[in-house]
């Protein structure tokens, strides 16, 4: 991987540790998501004028903006109740790292299978979050994986995967370039914001909005750091041949959501949680070199 994609990945990476974070410290879940994306489409709304005055990316790729956003509506959903029941250091590694294996299997499939080192960085990310939930190796039972919290992480995995695939697809059909990437995900973004909030009303899921101007600054920053985070990535999708090298290298997020989750939110297990970490970082390390 060039060093311009690594730079993007990382810096992605820590943007995306940051949001989850945010929203980790909230307790009314689905009132902070919803405000989330609303905050997005509001926000953005400048860059969608651009569909209007210069090379449409709408018109190019539609089934990719209409498909990839109902999996982010599934990725919202499914992480605001698994963050809503468990652990924020079980369902976060979780979700971020089952979608590596995930696309790495759909890029076999089409021919554009990763290289053995590769593989091994994959394999590596894989056990170290796997292992990274864990307060003791006592611990390494299926059920301490399989409960109702674990059902929603592998709801968003699978959705990860999902938008990822034809994220890629279609950023290789866009022209090169930030704007462009930075654009795609605004229309994405509104599929998805405008698909979970129907299904959030369809649940009856109670949330409301700020009254007071105040109340907006922390939904307003954490949309800024999921927009310029995907944004990056998706860039990076456009420099790099292969989608699972590119959110591989973005699961050094894991070891930040560990590292903070431990020490902010005082939860228990760091000294096998720091072992898994370090495990993530060497399968980094290979897919940046793969």
């Amino acid at each position: 991987m060039s060093l311009f994609s690594l730079t993007l990945v990382l810096i992605s990476a820590a943007m995306h540790a940051g949001w989850n974070l945010l929203v980790r410290d909230q307790r009314r879940i689905n009132m902070f998501m919803g405000i989330t994306v609303v905050s997005l489409i509001i926000f953005c709304a400048p860059l969608l004028l651009l569909e209007f005055f210069t090379a449409p990316v709408f018109s190019v790729v539609p089934l990719n903006i209409v498909f990839g956003g109902a999996f982010l509506a599934v990725y919202y959903f499914g992480m605001t109740h698994s963050y809503r029941g468990g652990d924020f250091t079980v369902a976060y590694p979780l979700s971020r790292a089952l979608p590596v294996l995930l696309v790495a299997c759909v890029e076999v499939a089409s021919g554009e299978a990763p290289t053995p080192l590769g593989w091994l960085g994959i394999v590596l990310i894989a056990l170290g979050s796997a292992l990274a939930p864990l307060q003791s190796l006592h611990e390494l039972k299926l059920a301490r994986y399989w409960n109702r919290t674990t059902a929603w992480v592998l709801l968003a995995a699978f959705a990860i995967a999902s938008y990822t695939v034809i994220d890629r697809a279609a950023l290789r059909q866009l022209p090169n370039g930030l704007l462009f990437a930075m654009r795609y995900g605004v229309l994405e973004s509104v599929v998805g914001g405008i698909l979970y909030w129907l299904a959030l009303l369809a649940l009856r899921e109670s949330f409301t909005l700020p009254t007071r101007l105040a109340d907006w600054k922390l939904p307003v920053v954490t949309t800024l750091f999921i927009f310029g985070s995907y944004s990056l990535i998706l860039w990076a999708f456009q420099s790099d041949d292969r989608a699972s090298y590119v959110i591989g290298l973005r699961q050094i997020s894991i070891v930040l959501g560990v590292a903070i989750g431990a020490y902010w939110f005082h939860e228990r297990g760091a000294r096998l949680r720091v072992p898994a970490a370090l495990i993530i970082v060497v399968g980094v390390i290979l897919l940046s070199v793969a």
